[in-house]
């Protein structure tokens, strides 16, 4: 949750060399299955997801093991800490303050509570 940092089960996971697809795709495979009922659009934050979005439903669609409710409407974000370092448009596509129901957050709630879970 971008406004209180909660969590889920199967939601926080390790990536072993560098940040793989398949490690992002289990946790909001496994996000998008908990307490969903009657959710049509949720807002996704990662720090990638300028590039991670791309071919999402094709890698999930493609996994025997991953699924996740094909009408529901993904919103990519970045985190306004990490969106800086992207290329200059990613900045008005998925900055917080451009996403519209977004509300007045950073994106950025797992990094602040890292020093908690280590």
């Amino acid at each position: 949750c971008a406004h209180h940092g909660c969590f889920v089960p199967h939601l926080v996971v390790d990536f072993q060399e560098g940040e793989g697809q398949v490690n992002m795709d289990y946790s909001l495979a496994n996000a998008l299955q908990c307490n969903m009922q009657g959710v049509r659009c949720v807002i996704s934050f990662y720090d990638m997801n300028c590039s991670y979005m791309r071919k999402l439903r094709q890698r999930i669609g493609n996994n025997d093991f991953l699924n996740f409710p094909k009408h529901l409407e993904i919103v990519p974000g970045t985190g306004i800490w990490c969106v800086h370092g992207h290329q200059l448009q990613c900045f008005s596509r998925y900055a917080p303050l451009y996403i519209k129901g977004a509300g007045w957050i950073d994106g950025e709630v797992i990094e602040t509570l890292w020093s908690i879970l280590n």
